[in-house]
Protein backbone atom coordinates (compact mmCIF):
# COMPACT_ATOMS: atom_id res chain seq x y z
CA UNK A 1 0.00 0.00 0.00
CA UNK A 2 2.89 2.32 0.56
CA UNK A 3 3.54 2.08 -3.02
CA UNK A 4 0.32 3.10 -3.94
CA UNK A 5 0.59 5.94 -1.78
CA UNK A 6 3.65 7.13 -3.68
CA UNK A 7 2.52 6.68 -7.20
CA UNK A 8 -0.82 8.61 -5.88
CA UNK A 9 0.75 11.83 -4.39
CA UNK A 10 2.93 11.69 -7.47
CA UNK A 11 -0.41 11.43 -10.05
CA UNK A 12 -2.00 14.29 -7.98
CA UNK A 13 0.85 16.51 -7.53
CA UNK A 14 0.89 15.89 -11.75
CA UNK A 15 -2.76 16.64 -12.22
CA UNK A 16 -2.52 19.56 -10.20
CA UNK A 17 0.04 20.75 -12.59
CA UNK A 18 -1.79 20.22 -15.57
CA UNK A 19 -4.14 21.71 -14.28
CA UNK A 20 -2.27 24.97 -13.51
CA UNK A 21 -0.81 24.54 -17.04
CA UNK A 22 -3.86 24.84 -18.75
CA UNK A 23 -5.15 27.71 -16.38
CA UNK A 24 -1.94 29.42 -17.72
CA UNK A 25 -2.33 28.26 -21.12
CA UNK A 26 -6.29 29.97 -20.87
CA UNK A 27 -4.90 32.86 -19.41
CA UNK A 28 -2.50 33.50 -22.04
CA UNK A 29 -4.94 33.11 -25.17
CA UNK A 30 -7.12 35.22 -24.00
CA UNK A 31 -4.75 38.55 -22.94
CA UNK A 32 -3.01 37.90 -26.19
CA UNK A 33 -5.02 35.56 -28.66
CA UNK A 34 -7.78 37.00 -30.37
CA UNK A 35 -11.19 35.73 -29.51
CA UNK A 36 -11.86 34.47 -33.67
CA UNK A 37 -13.81 31.48 -32.42
CA UNK A 38 -16.37 33.63 -30.60
CA UNK A 39 -19.37 35.28 -31.78
CA UNK A 40 -18.50 38.96 -31.72
CA UNK A 41 -19.87 40.92 -34.10
CA UNK A 42 -16.58 43.33 -35.82
CA UNK A 43 -15.78 46.64 -34.01
CA UNK A 44 -17.57 45.43 -31.20
CA UNK A 45 -16.87 48.10 -28.27
CA UNK A 46 -13.71 47.58 -26.00
CA UNK A 47 -16.01 46.50 -22.98
CA UNK A 48 -17.73 43.96 -24.65
CA UNK A 49 -14.68 42.19 -25.40
CA UNK A 50 -13.54 42.57 -22.04
CA UNK A 51 -16.53 41.07 -20.55
CA UNK A 52 -16.52 38.78 -22.96
CA UNK A 53 -12.98 37.55 -22.06
CA UNK A 54 -13.93 37.59 -18.16
CA UNK A 55 -17.09 34.83 -18.50
CA UNK A 56 -14.79 32.87 -20.40
CA UNK A 57 -12.12 32.84 -18.07
CA UNK A 58 -14.67 32.08 -15.41
CA UNK A 59 -15.90 29.49 -17.04
CA UNK A 60 -12.60 27.68 -17.99
CA UNK A 61 -11.97 27.94 -13.91
CA UNK A 62 -15.20 26.59 -13.52
CA UNK A 63 -14.25 23.48 -15.70
CA UNK A 64 -10.84 23.35 -14.26
CA UNK A 65 -12.60 22.39 -10.89
CA UNK A 66 -13.39 18.85 -10.79
CA UNK A 67 -9.37 18.41 -12.23
CA UNK A 68 -8.14 20.37 -8.77
CA UNK A 69 -10.75 18.52 -6.97
CA UNK A 70 -9.65 14.90 -7.90
CA UNK A 71 -5.96 15.91 -7.39
CA UNK A 72 -6.24 17.43 -4.15
CA UNK A 73 -8.72 14.60 -3.07
CA UNK A 74 -5.61 12.29 -4.07
CA UNK A 75 -2.98 14.30 -1.98
CA UNK A 76 -5.58 13.88 1.15
CA UNK A 77 -5.98 10.07 0.66
CA UNK A 78 -2.49 9.55 0.58
CA UNK A 79 -1.93 11.11 4.16
CA UNK A 80 -5.49 9.60 5.31
CA UNK A 81 -6.64 6.58 3.43
CA UNK A 82 -10.57 5.80 3.41
CA UNK A 83 -12.67 3.63 1.08
CA UNK A 84 -14.43 6.98 -0.47
CA UNK A 85 -14.54 6.37 -4.24
CA UNK A 86 -15.92 9.75 -5.49
CA UNK A 87 -12.74 11.18 -6.26
CA UNK A 88 -12.27 7.87 -8.50
CA UNK A 89 -15.69 8.44 -10.29
CA UNK A 90 -14.58 12.21 -11.24
CA UNK A 91 -10.89 10.90 -12.20
CA UNK A 92 -13.01 7.96 -14.51
CA UNK A 93 -15.06 10.57 -16.00
CA UNK A 94 -12.18 13.06 -16.64
CA UNK A 95 -10.49 10.21 -18.39
CA UNK A 96 -12.96 9.54 -20.98
CA UNK A 97 -13.45 12.60 -21.74
CA UNK A 98 -9.43 13.19 -22.04
CA UNK A 99 -10.05 10.09 -24.44
CA UNK A 100 -12.78 12.02 -26.31
CA UNK A 101 -10.54 14.83 -26.74
CA UNK A 102 -8.35 12.81 -28.83
CA UNK A 103 -10.34 12.21 -30.89
CA UNK A 104 -10.20 15.34 -32.66
CA UNK A 105 -6.36 15.64 -33.84
CA UNK A 106 -6.19 12.31 -34.59
CA UNK A 107 -8.84 12.21 -37.05
CA UNK A 108 -6.46 15.43 -38.16
CA UNK A 109 -3.60 14.05 -37.92
CA UNK A 110 -5.28 11.19 -40.40
CA UNK A 111 -6.19 13.81 -42.98
CA UNK A 112 -2.55 15.97 -42.43
CA UNK A 113 -3.91 18.94 -41.17
CA UNK A 114 -1.92 21.25 -38.95
CA UNK A 115 0.23 18.77 -38.48
CA UNK A 116 2.72 20.28 -35.61
CA UNK A 117 -0.68 21.76 -33.69
CA UNK A 118 -2.43 18.48 -33.45
CA UNK A 119 0.48 16.57 -32.94
CA UNK A 120 1.21 18.32 -29.91
CA UNK A 121 -2.24 18.13 -28.59
CA UNK A 122 -2.50 14.65 -29.41
CA UNK A 123 0.69 13.59 -27.26
CA UNK A 124 -0.40 16.00 -24.29
CA UNK A 125 -3.95 14.29 -24.44
CA UNK A 126 -2.09 11.14 -24.08
CA UNK A 127 -0.12 12.13 -21.30
CA UNK A 128 -2.68 13.17 -19.58
CA UNK A 129 -4.86 9.79 -20.28
CA UNK A 130 -1.92 8.21 -18.59
CA UNK A 131 -1.86 10.49 -15.47
CA UNK A 132 -5.49 9.71 -14.67
CA UNK A 133 -5.15 6.42 -15.86
CA UNK A 134 -2.60 5.71 -13.54
CA UNK A 135 -4.68 8.08 -10.66
CA UNK A 136 -7.50 5.52 -11.49
CA UNK A 137 -5.39 2.30 -10.36
CA UNK A 138 -3.87 3.63 -7.53
CA UNK A 139 -6.41 5.58 -5.86
CA UNK A 140 -8.39 1.67 -6.33
CA UNK A 141 -5.67 -0.08 -4.27
CA UNK A 142 -5.81 2.62 -1.55
CA UNK A 143 -9.71 2.39 -1.72
CA UNK A 144 -9.64 -1.32 -1.32
CA UNK A 145 -7.17 -2.09 1.15
CA UNK A 146 -8.96 0.32 3.51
Amino acid sequence: MEQAKKHLKWTSIALLALAGSTLLQIVAELLFGDLNNAEIPAGSPDHILMITKIILLGFSCVMLFPQVYVGVKGLLVVKAPNASKGHIVWAIILFVFTLVDLLSPAFALVMQDNVNENLSLLLGGLVEASVYFDYIKYAKVIAREC
